[in-house]
């Protein structure tokens, strides 16, 4: 609980208990998030079995856990609501358990991550189609290039901000605004590579402020 703390850039003791409650039958799915986060009785293994998470690492719980962190401020639903959490996932996952992204989960693996971007911009980059594992792909390619400080300093960020408007398009621009100035660079073409409806004054101001990604991930699937 240290590292959920850590990147959601809260004080470690929270405000209220994190439980996971095991039950033979619960209102959605095989685990949803909430207080308490609920789960099947059948995934007690993923949550009591310590070796296999140090050997397998683990997903869903962590990934209940992450939701219970995720902020409307920059959550963009339904887009993002089963990608973002997704983020304490990856970095339980890596910094804690020493399970790289590739083998917590298989939808990681660097050849379907691959398919599922070349997918993404051949059916014309649509935010329809941007959710889950799509969705998660942009925050990972920042995250593989900037680490994940920028994170922790914007979620910080966000706590205590003031007038975050309640649209998607204006919050995903905020998003893309907040994040280039953490890494003093302009990300605006990498957002829209993605299908983010990003303004053109943003865009503008961006270019005028910050160097271009000169290593932008997304740059060869926009040429071929």
């Amino acid at each position: 609980m240290k590292a959920m703390a850590q990147l959601a850039s809260i004080p470690s003791i929270f405000p209220r208990p994190e439980r996971i409650v095991e039950d033979i039958q619960i209102s959605a799915g095989w685990m949803h998030s909430g207080y308490p986060i609920m789960s099947n009785v059948k995934a007690i293994e993923d949550i009591l079995n310590v070796h296999k998470m140090y050997s397998e690492g683990t997903w869903g719980p962590i990934h209940e856990l992450g939701h219970n962190q995720q902020r409307r401020g920059w959550n963009f639903p339904p887009h993002t609501t089963e990608a973002t959490c997704n983020l304490w996932s990856v970095y339980i996952n890596e910094t804690v358990l020493s399970i790289p992204r590739e083998r917590a989960h298989e939808e990681l693996k660097p050849d379907w991550r691959k398919k599922r971007i070349e997918e993404y911009i051949h059916n014309g980059a649509r935010l329809q189609d941007f959710e889950v594992f799509t969705a998660l792909e942009p925050y990972l390619q920042l995250q593989e290039a900037f680490g994940w400080e920028p994170y922790m300093q914007i979620f910080a960020k966000y706590q205590t901000m003031t007038g975050i408007p309640d649209d998607n398009k204006a919050k995903m621009n905020l998003w893309a605004e907040q994040f280039s100035e953490q890494v003093k660079t302009n990300l605006a073409p990498f957002f829209k590579a993605w299908g983010w409806p990003i303004d053109d004054v943003l865009s503008q101001k961006l270019s005028a402020s910050f160097q271009p990604w000169t290593e932008d991930p997304m740059k060869p699937y926009q040429q071929s």
